[in-house]
């Protein structure tokens, strides 16, 4: 009797356990976390198709490298020129993003390039807000009737390297100072480039030095798209003159721009990016 009544209790423990664990078994049989993962599956049921749709665009997004940014932009633009693109735009944080607004016709595009804080699609009205999108550069191609005409569209200047007050700016090369209008300019040529700095007469004549023995030594190490024929380069000496700054090249009968920039040297570097993707 004492016998059967300690055998019943052992076995209801089993039966117990054996539910506990056929339970727990078939928890596990889904993958570690199930629970949680259980939470996660209840709450995405949740989430209309546009939710989802919102937040593996904003996840893409967030993912994009520069170079995904500029194919991007490249399969935005509808035109018969062909498209050039730089390889890198300098940010100011690397925790930036990099965005962009393209427009386009047959005959020439424009891509104007934004830093955001957060990450932001090409050509999202978002872009708009001067709070949440920096504009940082303009990059543009534009096709002419007659090669002469893009080789004026660079601004190019021929005999630069004539005048008076020489000025050596290192690696070989000479500015030489004009003025004029109450601006003051300092010039140089390399290769197929003409180059030059402004600023007012009543500016620092030794910003304009300065800026442009920076410019001859970066390009040392940094080359320009070749031009063909010839290529302009205006900088302003005066800080965050970005409408007085312009890169620009011709190919033919097809001028090529990098315009709108507030740091010259950036521009530089944005310049000797280029490429033909």
């Amino acid at each position: 009797m004492n016998k059967k009544m300690v055998m019943i209790p052992i076995l209801l423990g089993t039966l117990t356990l054996a539910g506990c664990g056929g339970s727990y078994s078939s928890d596990s049989s889904s993958g570690g976390g199930n629970s949680y993962g259980s939470n996660n599956n209840n709450y995405g049921k949740t989430m209309d198709d546009t939710a989802k749709k919102d937040t593996k665009s904003s996840s893409d997004t967030a993912t994009l490298s520069q170079k995904d940014v500029f194919a991007t932009v490249k399969s935005k633009l509808t035109t018969d020129v062909i498209v050039m693109l730089p390889k890198n735009i300098p940010l100011s944080s690397k925790k930036d993003y990099l965005s962009a607004k393209t427009t386009s016709t047959s005959d020439n595009y424009q891509v104007v390039f934004y830093e955001t804080k957060q990450p932001i699609s090409v050509n999202s009205a978002d872009l708009k807000d001067t709070e949440k999108a920096t504009p940082l550069v303009t990059v543009s191609g534009k096709k002419y009737a007659t090669e002469q005409e893009a080789a004026d569209a660079t601004g190019h200047m021929d005999n630069v390297n004539t005048g008076v007050n020489g000025v050596d700016l290192g690696s070989g090369i000479t500015g030489y100072s004009d003025a004029g209008a109450g601006s003051t300019f300092l010039s140089w040529a390399e290769g197929r480039w003409s180059l030059s700095v402004r600023n007012t007469t009543s500016g620092d004549q030794q910003d304009s030095i300065d800026l442009a023995k920076k410019v001859v030594a970066k390009l040392e190490t940094e080359t320009l798209p070749a031009p063909h024929q010839v290529g302009g380069v205006k900088l302003e000496a005066v800080p965050n003159r970005a409408d007085g700054n312009r890169i620009s090249w011709q190919d033919g009968a097809t001028a090529y721009m990098v315009t709108q920039f507030a740091d010259p040297l950036d521009g530089i570097s944005v310049a000797t990016s280029f490429t033909d993707l």
